[in-house]
């Protein structure tokens, strides 16, 4: 009777083991599942929200994926927006009112980056980002860190980058 209790206990044991391994052993899944948390959830809502049945393309730019939303109707979300901008990533999502522009792309790639580090983060530190530069008397938008990042990436031989800031 022992030995039964011993063998089921192992069994169990094992059972647990798999799957255990089966859930961590996957950090992959569990990472993507914390990159789209709530990026690309918001980014999919803005984009129904805005009557756009799907996005316009998916460019595959080296590490990240862009899921392009190029309609006049995202002006119905640029509205909101308390500056103007030329495209807004969400997650994964970019919007904008007609095509990316090639250098354009590549500072909102930088965005998809941040939001893929940071997760559900992302919009809290961006904001942080924001309200420090505001303190040091500064342009909440042009000094923002991630800005700054993104105009880098866009342009690396101009650490300001050429967008002029309206992303």
């Amino acid at each position: 009777m022992l030995l039964g209790w011993g063998g089921a206990i192992v069994d169990v044991w094992l059972l647990l083991i798999r799957g255990l391994r089966g859930a961590f052993g996957r950090p992959a899944r569990v990472r993507n599942l914390w990159r789209a948390m709530p990026g690309d959830m918001m980014g999919r809502i803005v984009m129904l929200g805005c009557g756009i049945p799907a996005p316009t393309r998916t460019v595959d730019a080296g590490d990240v994926t862009a899921v392009l939303v190029e309609d006049p109707r995202v002006e119905r979300w640029f509205g909101a927006n308390l500056i103007q901008v030329q495209a807004q990533t969400l997650g994964r999502y970019v919007f904008a009112r007609s095509a990316v522009p090639r250098e354009l792309l590549a500072h909102e790639c930088e965005h998809i980056r941040q939001w893929e580090r940071f997760g559900p983060l992302f919009l809290a530190l961006y904001l942080a980002s924001s309200g420090t530069a505001v303190l040091r008397g500064r342009q909440a938008y042009r000094d923002n860190w991630f800005e700054v990042a993104a105009r880098r990436r866009a342009d690396p031989e101009a650490p300001e980058g050429r967008d002029g800031g309206n992303s």
